[in-house]
């Protein structure tokens, strides 16, 4: 592999967020939480089936079909317990960011022009928490809003992490020292 290759690969590879590898595996690419949540109804279903195989082995002889059905339980399970907490995740972000969600909301519904004709102070919780299509749309929103809403995150970390440090620098000179460079 040529250096410059290498080093870019391996800019690329610590650059990354975390669990990349996870997010790939729960087929939401850019999630960070349901995508986790995903992996986490796959491991139900593995977990059930294996489970069901085991008893229906013992009990029958036979463990195909046990395996089946337990590992469809469980994946019905995970992904439920995925929705469930993609939800609220996506109602919470929506007192958030209001304005960033109803953007994504009109891109992916242009079918549902009154979601571009409702003001800002239309887009509450409580409005898309009264059925369960609205619940959806949201999500759906939510999940295409995601590399704003991680970008909103790592900037604000970011920040913090600035201020710290200055906070830090600013306590050692009140000290009469000098922060010392490691």
């Amino acid at each position: 592999m040529p250096t410059q290759e290498y080093a870019v690969n391996e800019f690329s590879l610590s650059t990354q967020p975390h669990f990349n590898l996870l997010r790939i595996l729960g087929g939401w690419g850019n999630v960070n939480g349901p995508g986790l949540f995903m992996i986490a109804g796959m491991s139900a279903a593995a977990v059930f089936g294996l489970s069901a195989a085991m008893i229906g082995s013992t009990i029958w002889g036979t463990a195909a079909l046990p395996f089946i059905v337990g590992s469809s339980l469980g994946f019905a399970l995970g992904s439920t317990r995925w929705y469930v907490t993609a939800t609220k995740e996506a109602l919470l972000q929506l007192d958030n960011y209001p304005s960033l969600l109803r953007l994504h909301l009109i891109a992916n519904f242009p079918w549902k022009p009154e979601l571009g004709r409702k003001g800002l102070a239309w887009y509450t919780s409580d409005r898309f928490n009264s059925s369960w299509q609205m619940r959806s749309m949201l999500v759906v929103g939510w999940l295409t809003a995601q590399p704003a809403l991680d970008d909103i995150r790592n900037r604000t970390e970011a920040e913090l992490v600035e201020s710290y440090t200055r906070q830090g620098y600013t306590d050692v000179e009140e000290l009469g020292g000098k922060p010392e460079d490691e």
